[in-house]
């Protein structure tokens, strides 16, 4: 009877073990993503973020919404990418590397890069002294205390305020809409910043600088 009785449990044992896998697994799949276009290259995705490894840049991660804007860089300028998602001391637990929104980046001198490349990336991504071009909300480089030519470039996107550092932002603005496609209409020259007024963009955190001085970052050559 006893014997009995144990093989009837192991189905139900079996069936309560994999429902479990299955519940860990949806707990553990990142909420679906809701793209839309607000503006001239300009891309808000609500839900959706999970810290993922920078393909081609061993031990980076980044919020996986990046990924499209990582790409369209990577294949314009020889970029090094020398920090992402981070909780290390030497960045603002109040800026965007501990939300997995921000990167360092050098020249990739492997692959023929130099500060000059570096340099034109920086002027694209902020025309204008204290304008970044959306969806940037900060970018750090020559005048900034620690950044610069010769250090590093800093990038951050612009996401929803009321953030907590190592959880993903409920909504990140990008360039590309991830899962493909640019978000509005429009070229790559246009000028203008992202205005925190915008009624399509209600809720912006305020750009952070970091003005901290950073430790010599690790070069890829």
């Amino acid at each position: 009877m006893t014997r009995t009785l144990a093989i009837a449990r192991r189905p139900l044992a079996l069936a309560a073990a994999l429902l479990a896998l299955t519940a860990t697994a949806v707990a553990a799949k990142p909420a679906k993503m809701d793209s839309t276009p607000v503006g001239p290259l300009l891309c808000e995705t609500t839900g959706g973020g999970k810290f993922v490894p920078i393909p081609g840049f061993p031990g980076e991660k980044v919020d996986r919404r990046l990924l499209g804007d990582i790409r369209w860089i990577v294949k314009r300028y020889p970029i090094f990418i020398t920090d992402g998602y981070s909780m290390s001391d030497v960045h603002s637990r109040e800026g965007e590397h501990p939300l997995g929104l921000a990167l360092d980046i050098v020249p990739n001198e492997a692959e023929g890069g130099t500060w000059a490349d570096i340099t034109r990336l920086a002027r694209w991504a902020e025309p204008r002294r204290n304008r970044p071009r959306a969806p940037f909300r900060w970018v750090g480089y020559d005048g900034d205390s620690g950044h610069g030519r010769g250090n590093h470039l800093h990038l951050s996107w612009g996401h929803n305020d009321r953030t907590k550092p190592k959880k993903p932002a409920k909504w990140v603005l990008t360039r590309t809409c991830p899962g493909g496609g640019d978000g509005g209409g429009g070229g790559d020259d246009g000028g203008g910043g992202i205005s925190p007024r915008s009624t399509e963009l209600n809720g912006l955190a305020p750009a952070y600088p970091e003005p901290h001085e950073h430790a010599e970052p690790v070069r890829p050559y």
